[in-house]
Formats: C-alpha cells, sequence, structure tokens
C-alpha cells in the first residue's frame, strides 16, 4: 500500500512539475514578444513622423486619427485594406495586424 501512494505521489509531482515548467516558458516567451530587446527612444513627434513615413514607403494611404493614432489604407488589385496604427514614444501596434507593414516599420526603428 505505502508503494502504491509513493508511486501515486511521484505521479503527481511529476504532473506537477512539468505543468509548471511549461507555464514558465510560456511565460517567458510572450514577455519576450512584448518586449523587444532594442528599446525604442523618439518623442512622440518623431514616432509619428517615422510610422507616417515607412507607411507610405510601403504603398500605404495615411490619414491622421488622433495625436497617437494613423489610420492607413492601401489597395492591393481589387482588395482593399485599413489599419490603425496607435503610438507612443516607445511602442507601437498596429490593429488588426499586418506583418508586412509591422516588419517595416521594426526594421526602420531598429528593433
Amino acid at each position: 500500500m505505502a508503494k502504491i501512494l509513493g508511486i501515486i505521489l511521484i505521479g503527481v509531482y511529476l504532473v506537477w512539475f512539468f505543468t509548471v515548467q511549461v507555464v514558465s516558458v510560456s511565460t517567458q516567451e510572450i514577455h519576450l514578444i512584448d518586449n523587444p530587446k532594442a528599446e525604442i527612444h523618439l518623442t512622440q513627434r518623431e514616432m509619428h513622423h517615422t510610422i507616417k513615413n515607412v507607411a507610405e514607403k510601403e504603398g500605404w494611404n495615411t490619414t491622421e486619427f488622433k495625436n497617437n493614432a494613423l489610420i492607413a489604407e492601401k489597395t492591393i488589385q481589387d482588395n482593399s485594406m485599413s489599419v490603425t496604427i496607435t503610438f507612443s514614444k516607445s511602442e507601437f501596434s498596429i490593429s488588426p495586424e499586418n506583418i508586412d507593414l509591422q516588419n517595416a516599420i521594426n526594421s526602420t526603428l531598429g528593433i
């Protein structure tokens, strides 16, 4: 009986241990995605100017939306797409996600 209880306790411990490890690795990956290695040190105005220039260079038409947001629109053949780019001095986000535009901005910012 003691051997069976010992085996069950070891099994429970192993399940717990691997669960903690998986959650820990997942949390680290999310943290790395949210906090890129390179930091951005620009003023709000410089960030706005950089994002606007990159978007236009990539063929997007930009419209001022707020002091921290731009609407970008692009048409390829008959397909039209639109994204909202919000930004601060140290970060930006694109909604809905557009990997090509995001990569172009990251590249220009040195991220």
